[in-house]
This record gives C-alpha cells, structure tokens and sequence, in this order.
C-alpha cells in the first residue's frame, strides 16, 4: 500500500502550569501527521513528546520521512525512530485499516470522569474547591497530587492535612515521579497502607529500582509509569498497577488488544495531548472503565485552553492547523 506522509506542527499554551519533580509544562508543543492510502482512506496520529531533548529528535527524524512512501518500506524506517514517532504512525496506520474506530463523544469533561490534577503550590486550598464542588454535584471525585517538590517535612503535613478532609467519596493518587528514596517512599507507603482512600503511589523510586518498587507493592498499590517506557518488557511482568500513556509508547495498538482482552490494573493517562491524541486517550480509557479493575484515567482536563485544537474531530483540526 502506497501513502501519501504529511505533518503540520501545533503548539499551546496550558491554562495553568503542570510541575513536577523533573520539570515544569508551560506550552506544549508537538506535530499533526496525516496518512493518505492510494484508496483515499485517511489516518492521524500525533507525535507528543514532553521533554525538549525529545522534541529535537522527533523533529529531525520526522523530516527524514518522505511525502511518498510505502507502508513497508515506512514501518521498516521508523522501527529506529523515536516511540513518539512510532506510536503516531501506528494509530494513523491503525484507523486506516480500521483497527480502531472512534466514537463521536466520550464524555469525560465531567468532574467524576477524569482525576483532577492538583495545583501544587496551593494543595490544600485546591482540594477544599473541588470538595466544595463535589459537594454541590453528589459524585465521587479522584485527585491526583505531583510530590517531591517541596522538601519532604513541609509535604508530610500537607499530606496529613488531606488525609483529614477527604472522606470516602474522595480518592487519592500521590506521584513522585520516580525522585523519592527507599527511605522517604517506605515511610510514605507506612503512612498510607492501612488507608481505604488511596488508589496508589505513582513511580515513587527511579526507574531502574525495580527491586525496590517490587517491594513497596507488597505494602501498598505501586503503579509504574516512567519504567514502563524505559523497560517495556514491564508491561508484561509487573504485577501491579501500569499507567499507560499511549502517545509514548511505540505501538498503542497493543495498548488497545490488553483492554480488548480486559487486562487488568491499567490507568490510562495524557501527554498533553490535542484533540488527535484524546481520540486514543478517551476511547482507551471507556475500554479501561469497562474492564475488570474499573478506575478515573489521568485526563488533566483542567489544564488545557480553549482551542480548536482539542475538537473532536481530527479533519477539523487538520484544517485549520
């Protein structure tokens, strides 16, 4: 099959600011890339790395891709490509022979649909806003807290303040993306084993201690996200939770075939993501949310502005990039 390769470049601002322990999101920037098979059926993808150090290699790689391009000779080249590459290749190769077919609303821009990303230079007044407004609704609500950007005293009593004000109607996510120790993780996980509130502790330790993450697990629910990406033999192996962020993967068409086949411990999460990459985020996260170990994805819908980048249909978007 013979298809005709374009892209076109986007870039937003977020509507507040994202830290954590690694870095701070701003504006967020990325490509459109659009597949045209010699039958006229069209695919999107997009590719959305986060650091700046990726986004240099995806631009150099992208401009090695040639406007016309067989789909061989194309799945051969970008086997050595970035996996933000491979990943919006294969979701447009994926819509074009019909692998997945998108819905035309999802719903998840209602509170108790997505986990709601806490501001962390005001933790505690954040919550008491959203409990005001999961008051007001009656709905259960997740929350989701970046740690280890504060020195770890002033967090521990940030941490005992939301303990004391959430209630059962109001579940919990703490992510350290991988920046804690062996010491400061197990006296988190001490703290909040016994506690029904708490859906897990996200990538607590670096990404290379899987003995130590291993470990943590049997005290308390461990969900992996950075080792994924560096180890992805892990998505076969770990026994606990996976956040899983299909633009940063290589191939999310294996993404979709575990929650075809209802695998379990699975939260979907964004990268920041368009409208393009939602369409895979929302469909992934309805499969999740119908699979054995219902939980919220890690949408951030509060984060992003009003644009037409973030419609939800892609030849829209496409058209006015």
């Amino acid at each position: 099959m013979n298809l005709i390769f374009k892209k076109k470049s986007y870039s937003f601002k977020l509507s507040t600011k994202v830290e954590n322990s690694k870095t701070t999101y701003l504006t967020k920037l990325g490509w459109i890339i659009k597949l045209t098979s010699n039958d006229k059926k069209i695919g999107f993808g997009e590719v959305s790395p986060l650091l700046e150090e990726d986004l240099k290699k995806c631009a150099k790689q992208l401009n090695m891709i040639p406007e016309n391009v067989e789909v061989f000779n194309l799945s051969e080249q970008i086997n050595i490509f970035h996996p933000c590459i491979q990943s919006a290749i294969n979701s447009a190769l994926a819509e074009i022979n019909g692998k997945i077919i998108f819905k035309e609303n999802y719903y998840f821009d209602e509170i108790d649909k997505t986990a709601i990303l806490l501001n962390s230079e005001n933790v505690i007044s954040e919550l008491n806003e959203i409990k005001k407004r999961q008051s007001n609704i009656g709905k259960s609500v997740t929350i989701k807290w970046k740690v280890a950007l504060k020195n770890n005293h002033e967090e521990e009593a940030n941490l005992e303040e939301i303990l004391s004000q959430i209630g059962n109607n109001i579940k919990l996510r703490i992510d350290a993306n991988g920046s804690w120790g062996r010491e400061i993780a197990n006296r988190w996980a001490d703290i909040l084993k016994d506690n029904k509130n708490i859906d897990w502790l996200e990538q607590p330790l670096c990404v290379d201690d899987i003995d130590g993450l291993t470990e943590l697990n049997k005290k308390i629910p461990i969900a992996l996200d950075e080792s994924l990406l560096k180890f992805p033999t892990l998505i076969d192996e770990w026994k606990g939770w996976q956040i899983r962020r299909p633009s940063q993967e290589n191939n999310p068409v294996k993404l979709l075939r575990e929650l075809e086949n209802k695998k379990a411990l699975i939260s979907i999460s964004t990268s920041f993501e368009t409208g393009i990459g939602r369409r895979w985020l929302y469909h992934l996260s309805s499969l999740q949310l119908q699979g054995p170990t219902p939980k919220v994805p890690g949408l951030a819908m509060n984060k992003f502005p009003n644009s037409f980048l973030f419609l939800n249909e892609a030849k829209k978007i496409w058209d006015q990039l």
